[in-house]
């Protein structure tokens, strides 16, 4: 078929489901259903026969083509469902089938119109900041979906029952079976809730369910997920407390998730350990935000999100293999100034791998390096490289005591993973600082409304001399020193040390270039990496650890320091071969192995009291 028939005909598809909804809408017989399903069924045939052997979207073209068959099929055999299979299925797949197409056709075909694209989504992100308040007949829709896995999305159903409040009719559950073929249609048939979304084909990253979803809150329930008591509760607690939060996810066992999304648990990851769990969590679930935590980026293996933000159509469809949909969603709410907060207050069990590890399992090739690639061409950078996060962020509370009324720096926060760290610390103190970024590389500069009071663009240090002299209680960075523009190390230092209040600290993660791990990774791959389509590189300007602390230890004031150092035992075995080696020249420091040991550290510069 020609590209304008098709379009042709999925409009003419649209027309018809949008006629028979308002029909049902006014409480009518539609008339002429039958022929309209008929039609509907023959121009799904059409597309399935058009890309049978299609890949990436289009190939979701082709599924959807064949779950509009087999559900207008279920209607032919029996007429009685037509109300709810029609609602919850054959509309939702028109909509979802055309928009794909529209998509994978007419938009990412064209570099222009993509850009196009996304700009408008950006834009009416914004927009939705001033918009008025919609009406929603629900609080909150639970959208379950399950694949396969029957007895896991039988437990999660028991929990959603045993802990939400669905007397007063403001909660509404949605069922997706997406292509099971173990009972758990039937079991889904069998539970009292209306909208019931049947796929006889699997779709992988289903999002049809935006068309039928009728509350202010969605929530996305995976059926590897135990509910925990007052989960929803929290949730919305959450969710109400600002109206400039997008999202929120709770916390779940630390081998269920990760992102330093989860904690430690004294219970087995088994359907045996579920009683210990809801004894755990019933303990654990009490409300106190405090212990809700800024996010750049969220894993949100169950998650709470706006409707209205969630309509906006948020999961890309380009992310075809269902790795960094995550990275590209938190990007999206960053950069159009939403917030997203973990909540360390609620606690979920979640087993892992259920809903999505059998849909990956089938299908082929590396779904992480083919996405990483997928998300760098969107945006520009790397997932991993831009977010600005390093282990050991901790030791911040053991050098810094937060109080009310205080100021942060952030120098090239990037995505915000140690701003957030910085800002959360504060928190927990029951305190809000006055968060201020200074962005080095203008790609990042929109990465900071969703955190930062005040943003500042600059090109070096120097440029921040004269602003807000001696006002900060921290000075911290989202990268390395040595990705700093720095043009003299300590000069630079002395400027930002002017910059500190009295009793402040500068708090900067140093990357020691003469560790194992780094001096292997210039060995083998020559510079530093930069994820990319052409093998791009991003030199970076090194400094010895041992000469910088040699410099702060004689500098007359720049001697008040602690380093915090990081090692991982994964390098131990790199340690071992390389010490020998280097211990053949003559003029070796006497604390080569500790260095080589050390991958980076944190250097602490205190500022004395006036």
């Amino acid at each position: 078929m020609e590209q304008e028939q098709m379009r042709s005909l999925l409009e003419v598809s649209v027309e018809a489901v949008e006629y028979v909804r308002g029909a049902l809408d006014r409480g009518e017989e539609p008339p002429a259903a039958a022929d309209i399903m008929d039609n509907l069924h023959r121009i799904a045939a059409a597309f399935e026969a058009e890309y049978a052997d299609a890949t990436g979207l289009l190939q979701k073209v082709y599924l959807y083509a064949r779950n509009i068959q087999a559900s207008v099929d279920e209607l032919r055999r029996d007429p009685s469902l037509f109300a709810r299979v029609f609602s919850c299925e054959i509309r939702p797949f028109v909509l979802e089938m055309q928009r794909l197409w529209h998509l994978a056709a007419e938009v990412l075909s064209d570099e222009g119109r993509r850009a196009q694209q996304q700009a408008a989504l950006m834009q009416a992100m914004r927009d939705l900041h001033t918009a008025p308040l919609s009406e929603y007949p629900y609080d909150v829709s639970i959208v379950l979906c399950a694949y396969n896995k029957l007895e896991y999305t039988k437990a999660a159903v028991e929990s959603i029952f045993a802990h939400t409040d669905f007397s007063d009719g403001r909660v509404e559950l949605i069922t997706i079976n997406n292509g099971s073929d173990d009972g758990t249609r039937e079991y889904f048939e069998s539970l009292p809730h209306a909208k019931k979304l049947n796929l006889k084909y699997n779709i992988l990253a289903i999002n049809a369910q935006q068309y039928i979803v009728e509350g202010r809150y969605v929530v996305g329930f995976s059926n590897d997920v135990i509910a925990t008591p007052h989960w929803l509760e929290h949730l919305l607690a959450a969710m109400e407390s600002d109206p400039r939060i997008a999202c929120a996810v709770p916390t779940c066992n630390e081998e269920g998730i990760s992102n330093g999304q989860g904690i430690p648990v004294p219970y087995s990851n088994t359907f045996e350990g579920v009683e210990r769990m809801q004894a755990f969590a019933a303990a654990y679930n009490r409300l106190n935000p405090a212990l809700w935590e800024e996010r750049c980026l969220l894993m949100p293996f169950l998650a709470i999100m706006r409707t209205d933000v969630y309509l906006m159509g948020l999961l890309d469809p380009i992310y075809t293999r269902a790795e960094f949909v995550d990275d590209d969603l938190s990007t999206l709410l960053r950069r159009t100034g939403w917030r997203q907060l973990l909540l360390k207050d609620t606690f979920i069990h979640h087993f892992g791998g259920v809903t999505l590890g059998e849909g990956r399992r089938k299908v082929a090739g590396n779904a992480l390096d083919e996405m990483r690639r997928v998300y760098y061409k969107k945006w520009g950078m790397d997932a991993w490289d831009g977010r600005g996060g390093f282990p050991g962020a901790e030791v911040m509370e053991q050098w810094h005591t937060p109080s009310a009324n205080e100021s942060v720096l952030v120098l090239e926060p990037r995505f915000g993973d140690f701003a957030c760290e910085l800002f959360n610390s504060y928190r927990r103190g029951g305190f809000v600082p006055h968060m201020t970024a200074a962005v080095f590389d203008a790609q990042y500069l929109p990465d900071t409304s969703y955190l930062f009071n005040e943003t500042m663009s600059v090109n070096g240090i120097e440029d921040l001399v004269g602003k807000n002299m001696g006002q900060y209680d921290i000075i911290s960075a989202g990268c390395y020193l040595d990705e700093l523009p720095l043009k003299d190390v300590i000069a630079d230092l002395e400027r930002l040390y002017a910059l500190l209040a009295p009793g402040g600290m500068l708090l900067l993660p140093v990357r020691n270039a003469g560790s194992a791990y780094e001096l292997d990774y210039i060995l083998h791959k020559g510079m530093r990496d930069v994820y990319g389509l052409e093998n791009e590189v991003k030199s970076y300007r090194s400094f010895s650890y041992r000469h910088l602390l040699r410099a702060l230890y004689a500098h007359p004031y720049l001697h008040r320091y602690q380093v915090h150092s990081i090692m991982f035992r994964e390098d131990e075995p790199l340690v071992e071969r390389m010490n020998p080696l280097l211990r053949s020249d003559e003029d070796v420091p006497p604390d080569l192995e500790v260095s080589l040991s050390i991958r980076m550290f944190f250097l602490g510069i205190f500022k004395e009291n006036a």
